[in-house]
């Protein structure tokens, strides 16, 4: 974290004022090589220029959250056409067959820790300036402080989910001569100390701001919520994976008590928001599905129970609302906002996930098709079509490539049995989605799955995870088709059918592979025992070539060996079923889950960051 903490004070300077005045007007009020802070923090305007700073830093920062938590994963294929930023697109590549590099610049973590300065630096002064500014009040500042610590929070966690074992510190940076080499901590212990921090806040900040775009923009009590139940639900796979099997369903529980606390916060600001002066316009309707989650009100399509018809697409409405340009639906819980006011884009998420020939990926229609019964059933399901879409109108696009496009703007044109021809047009500035209602949702069915020890699930948790799923699902499809069935009632198959819906429902929104982690770390201990010595034996291991290892670092359990294998045979192979023996010999254990640490990190902290094991390697 050396490296990366050694960020210009002049740059600061700049983001804090935010459009108030240009870098060059500002260098014109202090000496150029320092700004002196002492002298800025004065009133709560000063605290507000770092806390936006602070989101538009993040913003920065989303094409790396897609890589980290997206390319590797089993939804997408690489381009087939040939791309115009190839160097990117062969980096991609050596990602998706497993050969990671330290000199890839995509693993610079740098940018997230800034965000996460401009969050100390916030927590650091809020005291100062509520002693100095008679007009900031200690309520305001409680409310900031609680949505700054879980911003701070959120980020860590985008990190820990990407790297496993990160540095981390709540120390200001404001000079370069403080800049300090900090060591990597555990990544458990991290995630404690996250949990720990947002827990003892949750609740404190606001519910709702005057305006939408800050509402769904800014971190509210729901959005808190939300990245509680899904630290929890973290914490509860990495607990499992280690044999801390009690510990581990403590945490099922909490996804559970805080995603209905999400859910609830945002029905309310939902029905205030509707009734208002600032009230919503258009004719969005919604319904709960019979879900059993009190609150969850979810967007309906016009057409719920009419027959599907193959000449035509299925109704979309939900998705239009979800990810129309403007963004900001009633199912949103946290989303960033981008606008061509202040010209700031979200371009990178057309080079992801487009249909030009600047895009990297394609859905992989063999993965996606597994989860789906037949071929007619996933004809029915509204997410394919809008998100899996043929795009037919250029010559040179191959005719089986189906791109991911609900970030475009689509609108269907016509079609027949076979393919649908559709306009598709491309927005520079779609907010980016990190929670919705429909995410929460899953994160609970999940952990009603994994409220058990071994594969047997009380009867009310399985009944309880196949109604969130049953919903979600049926939401997006025509008639009343389910998706669950008897086949349905152990652990494994509960996890396995949250997984499945969440890969269609979150096509394209960067959490694909950081559920196959999640999967991955869950099943550590899959069919291995201790025996009396306190030594890891196999028992049962389909792979015989498996050799149950320590973990290098916490020797204590396991390397997570049969988690990989078990992610791979199962998902990853899917995608991309020619790569199976070079994923389990690359991916080996569970470091090779998460990225390499960026060399330029390595050597700026001389010896107190240690590479990832499996990717210690250098071009």
């Amino acid at each position: 974290m050396k490296r990366i903490q050694n960020i210009s004070n002049i740059a600061l300077g700049c983001l804090m004022l935010l459009g108030a005045t240009s870098c060059t007007d500002f260098l014109t009020l202090y000496p150029q090589d320092r700004i002196v802070e002492e002298n800025f923090w004065e009133d709560k305007n000063d605290l507000n220029g770092v806390r936006y700073a602070a989101y538009q830093q993040m913003g920065s920062t989303i094409n790396k959250f897609i890589i980290w938590g997206d390319v590797r994963s089993d939804n997408y294929q690489i381009n087939r056409v040939q791309t115009n930023a190839q160097g990117s697109r062969d980096t991609y590549m050596k990602m998706v067959e497993a050969k990671l590099d330290t000199t890839m610049s995509e693993f610079d973590w740098g940018g997230v820790y800034t965000t996460i300065n401009y969050c100390n630096k916030v927590l650091a002064h809020g005291e100062e300036v509520l002693a100095k500014d008679p007009q900031f009040t200690s309520s305001e500042w409680a409310q900031m402080k609680a949505e700054m610590i879980a911003l701070r929070a959120m980020n860590y966690f985008y990190l820990l989910r990407a790297f496993k074992d990160i540095p981390y510190s709540t120390k200001v940076i404001n000079t370069d001569e403080e800049v300090e080499a900090f060591p990597a901590t555990n990544q458990l212990a991290v995630l404690d100390t996250l949990i720990h921090d947002v827990r003892a806040i949750a609740g404190k900040a606001v519910n709702r701001y005057p305006s939408s775009s800050d509402s769904h923009g800014m971190l509210t009590n729901s959005a808190i919520y939300a990245l509680l139940a899904e630290m929890y639900l973290w914490r509860n796979a990495l607990r499992e994976g280690r044999g801390l099997d009690d510990l581990a369903i403590q945490d099922c529980d909490s996804v559970i008590e805080f995603g209905q606390r999400a859910i609830d916060v945002l029905a309310n600001v939902n029905q205030l928001t509707q009734t208002s002066s600032m009230g919503l316009t258009g004719t969005t309707k919604t319904s709960t599905f019979d879900s059993g989650i009190s609150n969850a009100l979810m967007i309906t399509n016009e057409d719920m129970t009419g027959q599907y018809n193959a000449e035509t697409a299925p109704d979309v409405d939900s998705y239009d609302a979800i990810f129309s340009t403007s963004g900001n639906s009633l199912e949103s819980i946290f989303e960033l906002q981008y606008s061509m006011s202040d010209n700031r884009k979200s371009d990178y998420i057309y080079s992801f996930y487009g249909h030009s020939n600047g895009t990297h990926f394609e859905v992989s229609n063999n993965a996606i098709s597994k989860i789906y019964p037949d071929d007619n059933t996933m004809k029915k399901d509204s997410r394919t079509w809008y998100s899996c879409q043929n795009y037919v109108t250029e010559s040179t696009r191959p005719l089986d490539a189906p791109y991911m496009l609900k970030w475009n703007n689509c609108e269907f044109l016509m079609a027949d049995k076979t393919t649908v021809r559709a306009d598709y047009s491309s927005s520079e500035y779609h907010n980016w989605i990190f929670y919705r209602l429909t995410d929460v949702m899953l994160m609970m069915a999940e952990a009603y799955a994994a409220k058990a020890k071994g594969n047997t699930v009380n009867d009310a948790d399985v009944k309880a995870c196949k109604a969130i799923v049953d919903a979600v699902h049926k939401r997006s499809t025509v008639g009343e088709m389910k998706l669950s069935s008897n086949d349905h009632k152990d652990k494994n198959s509960c996890i396995k059918l949250v997984m499945d819906e969440r890969q269609i429902e979150f096509l394209g929104e960067g959490k694909r592979w950081f559920d196959l982690v999640r999967y991955a770390e869950r099943y550590a201990m899959d069919k291995i025992k201790v025996d009396d010595n306190g030594d890891f034996a196999k028992t049962d291991a389909k792979d015989a070539d498996i050799i149950i290892q320590p973990d290098p670092r916490e020797p204590q359990y396991v390397d997570g060996t049969m988690g990989v294998r078990k992610m791979i045979t199962d998902y990853l192979v899917n995608a991309y079923p020619s790569y199976e023996s070079a994923y389990k010999s690359r991916i080996k254990n569970r470091y090779g889950l998460y990225c390499p640490v960026y060399y330029m990190e390595i050597r700026a902290n001389r010896g107190k960051i240690e590479q990832n094991p499996v990717w210690n390697r250098e071009k």
